[in-house]
């Protein structure tokens, strides 16, 4: 009986050795590159590929839209083995030009999928090119689509292939490197179709006359996005939508109003008034305090237009006429009028909107 008791009481201190196994901690650490036989910055580059030896075992997402070669002389080829990444330039590189290879994204680990911007630039002659570019970009109407938005600049207005393409970060802001003077013209666009090209009916905008790139260049370029203007289905959304809203004398209903205090006047300058996605008003203000009176309760949303060409109503960009989208400002909440209400607000247009392109 003894031996069975401490037998028992051996299983039982056993039991309570159990505990669940973990495999530590989780590694967010992206990989790291050992070696290259291409160095950031380096000149006189001679070779036909870029071969990469991280720290531990890697795989590619979506190699060919996230590793790029700018200028893009050269297409890709991928090739992994293990913690080894051979890229492969499959067209000769031209000589004395400097090139950004970039993997944003293209490469991670094998494991969790942690991954970084990784860039290296360098020269096929003996200096690199330094000249920068700054921009930012926005859309007029943003989607809820997380596409990136490019910019491509080009050798000539005829050009289907960039010499230099860059992606706007998530808060719309892009740094460009490596740059040759010379000059360009400058195209941001959504490639919603993923064919590394701007198609015609994509969200886009563009600076139609030439930019001289030089070392005096210092300029940030800004661009506003919006789908080409389509004459043909005359796609403007500023048409009045409630024709009986239009003369507010026939409507003696009391309603509700709004009080628009302005801080500045500009010329040109339009009020929209949506409820829903009904254009209630379209009123050009030519005041710094504007009323509209005999509105029914509901969340409106309000928009600012500069009607450069005086036409009554917002026009996007227009591929054909060579002119960019009017400038356009959303005032940034809904604005909820009750039944019976006066509701004074405050339009400041700051100084970074679309106005001040």
């Amino acid at each position: 009986m003894v031996r069975w008791a401490i037998v028992s009481i051996l299983l039982l201190c056993a039991c309570a050795q159990v505990g669940t196994i973990t495999g530590g901690e989780t590694d967010t650490t992206p990989p790291r590159v050992l070696r290259q036989t291409i160095s950031d910055k380096q000149c006189n580059v001679n070779a036909q590929e870029q071969l990469l030896i991280f720290d531990e075992f890697i795989k590619l997402d979506q190699a060919q839209q996230r590793i790029t070669l700018m200028p893009a002389d050269s297409r890709l080829q991928f090739e992994t083995k293990g913690k080894n990444l051979r890229i492969s330039f499959l067209d000769p590189l031209q000589a004395n030009t400097t090139y950004t290879l970039t993997s944003n994204g293209g490469i991670k680990d094998l494991t969790e999928g942690n991954d970084s911007l990784m860039t290296w630039r360098f020269s096929t002659g003996k200096t690199l090119d330094s000249l920068e570019l700054m921009a930012q970009a926005k859309e007029c109407f943003p989607s809820n689509k997380q596409t990136p938005i490019q910019l491509a600049l080009y050798v000539s207005d005829t050009s289907k292939i960039p010499r230099y393409l860059g992606r706007f970060d998530a808060k719309g802001q892009l740094h460009l490197k490596g740059l040759k003077e010379g000059t360009y013209f400058a195209k941001a666009f959504i490639d919603e179709d993923q064919d590394g090209a701007c198609a015609a009916k994509e969200s886009q905008d563009q600076f139609f006359a030439p930019i001289l790139l030089n070392a005096a260049f210092n300029d940030t370029l800004s661009f506003v996005l919006s789908k080409p203007k389509n004459k043909i289905a005359n796609s403007t959304d500023l048409k009045q939508t409630n024709p009986s809203l239009a003369d507010t004398s026939q409507t003696k209903v009391a309603l509700s109003s709004f009080l628009l205090e302005f801080d500045s006047i500009q010329p040109d300058l339009l009020v929209a008034l949506y409820l829903g996605e009904s254009l209630q008003r379209k009123i050009k203000v030519e005041a710094n305090l504007l009323t509209i009176e005999n509105l029914e309760a509901g969340l409106y949303e309000l928009r600012l237009i500069k009607d450069l060409n005086q036409n009554q109503e917002w026009d996007a960009i227009d591929l054909e006429a060579k002119t960019r989208c009017e400038p356009l400002f959303i005032y940034p909440e809904k604005i909820k009028l009750r039944p019976n209400w006066e509701l004074t607000i405050p339009v400041n247009i700051p100084s970074n909107s679309l106005f001040k392109q």
